[in-house]
């Protein structure tokens, strides 16, 4: 069957994707892997910025997609050194069940939805897409113009949309990662994200409801043991926490590629959104940089649509922004504001103990 546009990837760029093709006219066709909703190994937090592009596009979140306390104030860092630095959000952000939301965007989009659908193929001309996946056990073709691939780190699509890359720079930046949660508390108001910078690198957890998250990341060479040992003795020590039994734990990874100033945006009429194309947020806000990205690659597409120009020009032009153009580097990134949380407040403190977890904190971050 032919499609206007194939979308590869129910997560938040995906769907935002699917959506805004959906509501500018498109025949769209959305392909999940999995069955929604399925868990992802996701801390759950959607900043000012993308609870504003959720509402605007999907209206309010339904009761059910959201935690308990559901406001988001921002982030709290925890320092070695001794030092706790509040950084809060410019406006009200949200913690979601990262779960929950995905089904509900996909339900949401318009888009018609093909659950359990693993791509196997994609052969991208320059106005022409052919695609093959899998569903249950048969195979099945889909043609379409446009593509967009928001599948992830490890993207499918990005391997087979532009392979060399995907092999010199997509594949040595993948990131193990792991998300743990246990039964337990610690003395930590819920509605802050909390960031821990110390020797090993950095850590992020939150509290709520007699749960526990702690997430960590560790590259080849590092195991995990170890540094969630450190980081959980770290925590009782500052903040009270008291954890019972075994966690539960969800591996995933994530793509540093951008650490080195590196994007994969696509080429001609394929385009990627989300952790696919690089877009990954420092502070973890994925969610907002997906939806983000989802929905500027949507636009470029309809843009372009009646014209001899391929959308990939559009969205290399109109991501620039998004990109760091004319950021001064890594660097900048830990300087100022980043994302939507400001650091100068903080960058500028005068006291030696602050200064230092400060440079521990954008060396880890730039790293």
């Amino acid at each position: 069957m032919h499609y206007d546009a194939v979308v590869v990837g129910a997560g938040p760029a995906g769907c935002m994707a699917a959506g805004e093709l959906t509501a500018r006219g498109f025949k769209v066709l959305l392909l999940e892997k999995e069955r929604l909703p399925r868990e992802k190994p996701c801390m759950g937090l959607l900043s000012p910025l993308g609870r504003r592009l959720v509402e605007d596009d999907f209206g309010p979140l339904p009761p059910e997609c959201l935690e308990r306390p559901a406001e988001a104030l921002g982030v709290r860092v925890l320092g070695e050194g001794g030092g706790e630095y509040s950084l809060p959000f410019p406006g009200e952000g949200l913690w979601v069940k990262r779960a929950v939301l995905d089904a509900f965007l996909a339900r949401s989009c318009g888009a018609e939805v093909g659950e359990g659908c693993r791509v196997v193929d994609v052969a991208a001309g320059r106005f022409h897409v052919r695609l093959r996946f899998v569903r249950g056990e048969e195979e099945e073709e889909a043609e379409a113009t446009y593509l967009i691939g928001a599948d992830g780190a490890d993207s499918l699509v990005s391997g087979m949309v532009r392979p060399e890359f995907h092999r010199l720079h997509a594949l040595p930046a993948l990131e193990r990662a792991t998300l743990f949660l246990w039964e337990g508390e610690a003395d930590w108001d819920p509605r802050w994200l909390g960031m821990v910078v110390w020797k090993r690198g950095v850590g992020r957890f939150f509290a709520r409801c007699g749960m526990v998250g702690l997430a960590l990341s560790h590259g080849e060479g590092r195991g995990w043991q170890e540094e969630l040992e450190g980081l959980t003795g770290f925590l009782s020590r500052r903040v009270g926490l008291r954890l019972r039994g075994d966690p539960v734990r969800m591996a995933a990874v994530s793509n540093r590629m951008a650490r080195e100033g590196r994007y994969n945006l696509g080429a001609g009429s394929a385009l990627l959104a989300g952790e696919a194309a690089g877009f990954l947020d420092p502070w973890g806000f994925g969610i907002r940089l997906a939806l983000e990205s989802g929905k500027l690659a949507a636009e470029c597409i309809a843009e372009s649509a009646g014209e001899n120009v391929t959308p990939h020009l559009h969205y290399l032009r109109r991501a620039q922004p998004m990109l760091g153009a004319g950021s001064g580097g890594k660097r900048r990134r830990s300087h100022g504001k980043v994302g939507e949380l400001d650091l100068s407040g903080w960058a500028g403190e005068k006291g030696r103990a602050a200064r230092r977890d400060f440079r521990a904190l954008r060396r880890n971050l730039n790293r």
